[in-house]
């Protein structure tokens, strides 16, 4: 066969020739297989990561809550300390999902849920990106964004609503580059999105600095493409709002940045170079690259990138964000600034000889085979292992002990151990809605009443709140407090939790 035949897509595959018009779209394809085993590989091996946040087990348990009732809920009824206080599911389809993946199939459920969303992001990603990079630099770069997103990747809102976001950048910002008006499809995805994640907002700044970019080669406001975008701008909010609190689903995302609890939730922290020490190392990298490489880009991406960076060094929890959107961005800057990493050069060049030749000879064969391995790990994956929260967020041996031993009252926990006992049905202290529901100094209280002195504050905690028995992890300060109050005792520990109870109903 010549290279001009094999250009031209004469190579066989055996399947449908519109799918496959050419050597390097099945190179590409396959590539995009590859990472589909990689990732079912890092679901056999990795899986349980999706789990780590204790979290999961409170969205799961409004996600059922909101099935069987029927109802959203607009007053707080999961805890007994704030019982009443008007709260919303403002992530209540995301939700829904978590628990119909739970009902069907357990944690592995659960598990399979992430799996399944994150291979749908990478594919997402992978697609974009190969359409202006070499498949192996596409993959690679997928590949390097999802391990240093790992800290996010957990089976929460933000994770299911990932696929939306990665659509809803990439059509705009393409759009915006293209001199056209984004697809109005665009804001259905905007719906679900809102529905599903608090981080749409940040959707309304993206949208608004993909039409100055546009704007800026545009020079005119009268234009049809200009007026069809400030349409679209205008109805962003609109479709956000089609949403069962309407406009609080919008206020609320605003609001919870000045919670007062926002400095004791970890993955509300900043970027700490000791802590984050993999991401300096990365940040580091593309400054030396930016400053020795010379790339270029306009104003308007770089204020984007700017935003991705800020987000991320203000709150780690939005490591993600930065990591899958900046390539999104950049991509088509880097394919002409070094044509030799790019797909129209790389596509050119490609022969019947070579690895990728070879791989487009066995393009049917390779297919297949990379498939069938994939199925099969996840097969052997929800079979061999036992998916479940970690032991050191899990309730399950206290609240039965507790529950044995026969305590009554209100239980105050610990923070990690909320999402547990919601799932439960158990009424907590704390939990992990604390970045929009306990407020007026409940969280600085807290962290004070585990300190040394802390407790007199402690003792206030449980009489206000009619504490009958509380659920600590071992290095909570207030266990040591605990032991020394006269009319409480212990009557249960294990590696990773302590149970003690009032002995009677005088003084503390």
């Amino acid at each position: 066969m010549s290279e001009g035949q094999f250009i031209a897509g004469g190579v066989s595959s055996g399947l449908p020739s519109k799918l496959f018009v050419n050597p390097a779209q099945r190179v590409r394809i396959l590539f995009g297989l590859v990472l589909c085993l990689a990732l079912a590989l890092w679901l056999s091996v990795g899986g349980q990561q999706l789990l780590h946040d204790p979290d999961t087990q409170w969205h799961i348990a409004l996600g059922r809550d909101i099935w069987q009732l029927k109802s959203f809920p607009h007053v707080d009824t999961y805890s007994h300390s704030f019982a009443g206080t008007p709260w919303i599911a403002k992530e209540w389809l995301s939700q829904l999902i978590l628990f119909g993946a739970y009902a069907v199939g357990g944690w592995t459920g659960v598990v399979l849920l992430g799996a399944g969303v994150l291979a749908l992001v990478a594919l997402l990603l992978y697609r974009r990106l190969s359409a202006s990079l070499r498949p192996e630099i596409a993959a690679a770069t997928v590949i390097a964004a999802l391990a240093l997103s790992s800290q996010a990747i957990i089976a929460r809102p933000h994770m299911i609503a990932l696929p939306l976001i990665i659509l809803f950048v990439h059509h705009v910002w393409d759009a915006a580059r293209a001199q056209k008006a984004p697809s109005f499809w665009l804001l259905g995805v905007m719906c679900l999105w809102a529905n599903m994640h608090a981080s749409f907002t940040f959707g309304f700044v993206v949208a608004f600095l993909s039409f100055l970019a546009f704007l800026n080669s545009e020079k005119s406001l009268t234009s049809r493409n200009s007026i069809r975008w400030i349409v679209f701008l205008g109805l962003c909010p609109v479709a956000a709002m089609a949403h069962p609190y309407g406009f609080d689903s919008i206020w609320s995302t605003i609001s919870v940045a000045q919670s007062e609890a926002l400095p004791f939730i970890q993955e509300w922290r900043a970027f700490s170079a000791p802590v984050d020490i993999a991401a300096e190392a990365v940040l580091l990298s593309l400054l030396a690259f930016l400053l020795i490489g010379r790339f270029r880009t306009d104003i308007f991406a770089a204020l984007f990138l700017c935003l991705l960076l800020h987000l991320y060094l203000t709150h780690v929890r939005f490591i993600y964000l930065l990591f899958l959107l900046a390539p999104l961005v950049v991509v088509d800057d880097l394919a002409r600034q070094f044509p030799a990493a790019s797909f129209s050069t790389w596509s050119r060049k490609l022969g019947p000889s070579g690895f990728h030749g070879r791989l487009v000879h066995s393009f049917q064969a390779s297919a297949v085979f990379i498939l069938a391995a994939s199925a099969l790990l996840v097969l052997w994956a929800a079979n061999s292992n036992d998916w479940g929260p970690r032991k050191e967020v899990l309730v399950t041996n206290a609240l039965s002990a507790a529950r044995a031993e026969g305590v009554t009252g209100n239980v105050l926990n610990h923070y990690d151990f909320g999402g547990g006992l919601i799932l439960a049905r158990v009424p907590t202290f704390i939990d992990g809605r604390a970045d929009r529901l306990f407020q007026n100094g409940f969280m600085p209280e807290i962290n004070a009443s585990k300190k040394d002195g802390g407790g007199d504050i402690l003792r206030k905690h449980l009489d206000q709140y009619t504490i009958g028995w509380t659920l600590l992890k071992v290095d909570d300060g207030r266990v040591d407090h605990l032991d020394r109050m006269s009319n409480w005792e212990r009557i249960y520990q294990d590696e990773f939790a302590v149970v003690h109870r009032r002995k009677t109903p005088g003084p503390l």
